[in-house]
């Protein structure tokens, strides 16, 4: 058993701590059939919420595609007819309707402006807590229990910090693109209060998984990544990202207003063209 908290400056530095930490103290585990290394009870600390793509050897990570889930979160539609065209594990755990639990948009939209007003009347408050793992999944779709549980925001030195709780993180995929989507939530939350009168800079980002796991099909990447590029980052150092960062005048009501397009069935290339002009509009 482990409990690590892994500081980081950004996403990339802790994909790849995170994978040695797997390969060096990993278990062995074997849960629902599935061989996996895992780690339990593991902490990172991101400094930069900004610099959250991946840019190691062996891991494509899809930056389009990391933002189309994070814009089909903000539309707060469990449907997975466009989603499920980029992704196919989302049409493998729909029910039949063709919906997940994993939406996280559908639970952090009816908490958001809650929060919003809590930070706004109380900067100091220890409440600003959204929930997303519900009761009721225990007893709803079997192939979709979230595993993100709740987040958390501070504003503390006049900076606003999130700490994400999952209860299980898979190092590969689950990882890179949560810390995508709740950095960008988290840059979401500081552009709301400053929009209503607070000046708060952001803070770091902390994410915390009960399991920290990789899949046996992932054993050769994280091989090779803590031969090759981990050793290549401890010389010379790692590598500054591109950086994501909202621009101020971007808050849910505005993005909300402009993204029906997701529940309404779409060609594939035409969400990508999509995409694209999202992300030059909104970075």
């Amino acid at each position: 058993m482990t409990f690590e908290n892994i500081k980081c400056e950004n996403a990339n530095e802790a994909f790849v701590k995170g994978l040695v930490l797997l390969k060096e103290k990993g278990s062995l585990i074997n849960s629902r059939g599935f061989k996996a290394k895992e780690s339990l009870f593991v902490s990172f600390e991101i400094r930069d919420p900004t610099q959250i793509t991946i840019q190691v050897p062996g891991r494509k990570f899809n930056e389009d595609y990391a933002v189309l889930e994070w814009l089909w979160y903000l539309n707060a539609d469990p449907s997975v007819f466009n989603i499920g065209k980029f992704a196919s594990i989302w049409n493998d755990i729909s029910d039949f309707h063709g919906e997940v639990e994993s939406n996280y948009g559908v639970y952090l939209k009816t908490q958001w402006h809650w929060v919003i007003n809590e930070l706004l009347n109380d900067p100091d408050s220890r409440r600003a807590t959204l929930a997303i793992n519900q009761p009721s999944h225990k007893n709803k779709n079997k192939k979709d229990y979230p595993c993100t549980q709740y987040i958390h925001f501070f504003i503390r030195e006049n900076k606003l910090h999130l700490q994400v709780s999952m209860r299980s993180n898979d190092a590969v995929f689950g990882f890179c693109n949560d810390v995508f989507t709740f950095c960008l939530f988290q840059q979401l939350m500081k552009n709301e209060l400053n929009s209503r009168g607070l000046n708060v800079e952001l803070g770091n980002y902390y994410h915390s998984a009960g399991s920290f796991h990789i899949y046996e099909r992932h054993y050769n990447m994280m091989e090779k990544v803590c031969k090759n590029y981990y050793v290549k980052c401890k010389k010379d150092g790692y590598p500054l990202l591109k950086k994501h960062e909202l621009k101020p005048e971007f808050v849910w009501s505005v993005l909300d207003k402009n993204l029906k397009f997701l529940s309404v069935d779409s060609p594939k290339e035409s969400l990508e063209n999509m995409v694209k002009s999202y992300t030059k509009w909104m970075f």
